[in-house]
């Protein structure tokens, strides 16, 4: 998504707008640099069963498993942090991707973390 304006609420008009492959791209957040190592990267899309970290706001430090991820609001809700609306009924808290960090992350799907293909150099004789 690019930021062709300055504006704030042009570009949060674009976010909600934009497709969702290109809000999947808004819904990544940096992992643990325990994990990196054997991921080989810094940041990864998140998923439903992820464990993560809540590193800003009111919140900050809590952790739990990723319940559901909203790629229409592009907002993630964790299990374990809610909140009592007025008519005093618990209610999953939205999160922005960003302010997460992943401390656990599943490693069964094969398209998720993909290794990258060195090339080999040619040479000519």
């Amino acid at each position: 998504m690019d930021a062709k304006t300055k504006k704030p609420n042009k570009q949060r008009k674009r976010m909600y707008q934009s497709a969702l492959h290109k809000k999947r791209k808004l819904l990544v957040a940096p992992i643990d640099k325990n994990i990196q190592k054997e991921v080989n990267k810094k940041s990864i899309a998140i998923r439903k069963g992820d464990t993560v970290k809540v590193m800003v706001g009111n919140h900050k430090g809590k952790s739990g498993k990723v319940e559901v991820v909203d790629y229409t609001k592009v907002k993630v809700y964790i299990k374990d942090i809610k909140t009592k609306n007025t008519r005093g009924q618990e209610k999953l808290i939205p999160f922005t991707a960003s302010n997460l960090m992943l401390t656990n992350v599943i490693l069964d799907d094969s398209k998720r973390i993909k290794e990258k293909k060195t090339k080999t150099p040619k040479v000519d004789n």
